[in-house]
């Protein structure tokens, strides 16, 4: 099998930049207030440190991997090789438990509002 072309490689690194550029974007500037009494849509998604986190490391990610394609893939230097990707292995981790929080804290407000929602239709009957 061959490696792939200088052209794909080129091709495959400014779509990842491109897509890491979007992250920023998104995720590391601040929410914008909207109305002055929050919905509780805009609660749950408010203030989440750690996915701004997760965008600073989603694009740390994508320079590592850029930079790695150009300058770390060579299979003559196995030792910066499997450290290179023993450190983005780190990150990847370090997403998945920022994710997993993530979700625990979504299923905590669900829960919350389920309460909070019966307790209203308890105290009207």
């Amino acid at each position: 099998m061959q490696p792939p072309s200088e052209s794909v490689k080129l091709l495959l690194c400014v779509g990842i930049v491109a897509i890491s550029a979007v992250v920023v974007w998104r995720y590391l500037r601040r929410p914008v207030a909207r109305t002055p009494a929050r919905s509780r849509f805009e609660e749950m998604l408010g203030d989440r440190p750690w996915r701004r986190i997760g965008a600073a490391i989603s694009v740390v990610l994508a320079v590592m991997f850029v930079a790695g394609v150009y300058v770390v893939d060579i299979p003559d230097r196995p030792t910066p090789y499997a450290i290179y990707w023993l450190i983005m292995l780190g990150l990847v981790v370090w997403l998945c438990v920022l994710a997993l929080k993530d979700a625990i804290h979504t299923r905590r407000t669900y829960s919350r509002w389920r309460r909070e929602r019966e307790q209203a239709g308890q105290e009207s009957a």
